[in-house]
């Protein structure tokens, strides 16, 4: 006996994949139907912004890089300074109260303005370390094994982060 009944299969996941970042599609290498393996590059994606922000970025890193070892080089002299006052105070009357004290609170300073300096490059780094991250939101790839169910783009379209202007996913799996 054949029986015949309608049915409909539903996934066991399924997931719309939007872009990280906004940006224009450069290539989409999926269409419906497409099997995918967890990881595979499904789309990649154009931001000349990023491009813009990470030499931006890069410059302020390499800027952010000199004043550290400046600030050691006049740390260092301030400290030599603050020695030797401080050793020629032994002899009473060579140096006066106020100029050690003036010394003591200079070298302090350099020191202050060297660890502000190494916190500006650190602050540089991870900002780089950020954009370089963005980076890699530009490559779409698959969160699991499956099938393509809907393509929604094609290379030239704007997307974004929650479908982008035109507010529908990318691809469905």
């Amino acid at each position: 006996v054949t029986l015949s009944m309608p049915g409909e299969l539903d996934p066991y996941q399924e997931v719309a994949i939007f872009p990280k970042v906004t940006g224009f599609v450069s290539t989409i290498r999926v269409d419906r139907g497409c099997r995918v393996k967890a990881g595979e590059l499904l789309a990649t994606i154009e931001a000349p912004e990023l491009v813009a922000q990470r030499a931006e970025v890069e410059a302020t890193f390499q800027g952010a890089q000199a004043p550290p070892a400046a600030g050691r080089s006049k740390a260092d002299g301030s400290t030599s300074t603050y020695d030797r006052l401080k050793a020629a105070s032994a002899t009473s009357g060579v140096v006066a109260g106020n100029d050690l004290v003036l010394a003591q609170k200079a070298l302090e300073a350099d020191q202050s303005q060297v660890v502000a300096a190494q916190q500006n490059v650190e602050a540089a780094r991870q900002a780089l370390n950020c954009v370089t991250e963005m980076e890699g939101y530009l490559r779409v790839t698959a969160p699991f094994d499956g099938v393509v169910t809907e393509r929604n783009v094609h290379p030239g379209a704007l997307v974004g982060p929650g479908g982008g202007p035109g507010g529908q996913e990318m691809v469905l799996t």
